[in-house]
């Protein structure tokens, strides 16, 4: 005879732990615009034309990061996806991020691709964090885990632009 299986009912706390992964993907989307203001701002101030241009890449790159997640956050939604992830964590990991860069009133290519590698480690932290919980979901694919090697591949080149 057919059982109906037992669904184990949660409590608020556990409630509040579980994130739907769209409105995850969408904080990240909102660390990438903070992230681009950023360079946008910079850039109107920069005197230099070459970190005007770097500038403008960063900015760029910034941009089709947050473009790129919004594929995504709409399968994600799509598929309803949960994880066990709450958002203070994620809000508390990206204001720490952005509290903790304070750019000098003039910058060098070199200062900028420091802070560019800061915001991707902060990133590869986060995204790392978030992979570990999407592990067991198998019916998306884990779209931090293959962050996290985007972004390190990323972070990999923008080293190797420091050491040119």
């Amino acid at each position: 005879m057919f059982q109906t299986p037992q669904i184990k009912k949660l409590t608020r706390k556990e409630i509040k732990m579980y994130k739907l992964k769209s409105d995850i993907i969408e904080q990240i989307q909102s660390y990438h615009k903070q992230v681009c203001e950023l360079y946008f701002s910079l850039y109107e101030k920069a005197e230099n034309e070459e970190v005007g241009l770097l500038l403008n890449d960063l900015y760029q790159h910034e941009k089709n990061r947050e473009n790129y997640l919004e594929k995504h956050k709409k399968i994600a939604k799509v598929m309803n996806c949960w994880l066990l992830y709450p958002s203070e964590k994620i809000s508390n990991q990206i204001s720490d991020c952005l509290k903790n860069i304070t750019p000098k009133s003039t910058l060098s290519v070199t200062d900028l691709i420091k802070i560019e590698l800061y915001f991707d480690n902060c990133l590869i932290k986060l995204y790392n964090a978030l992979a570990v919980e999407d592990e067991p979901n198998e019916t998306i694919a884990n779209i931090f885990h293959y962050m996290v090697k985007k972004t390190k591949k990323e972070e990999a080149n923008h080293l190797a632009m420091l050491l040119d």
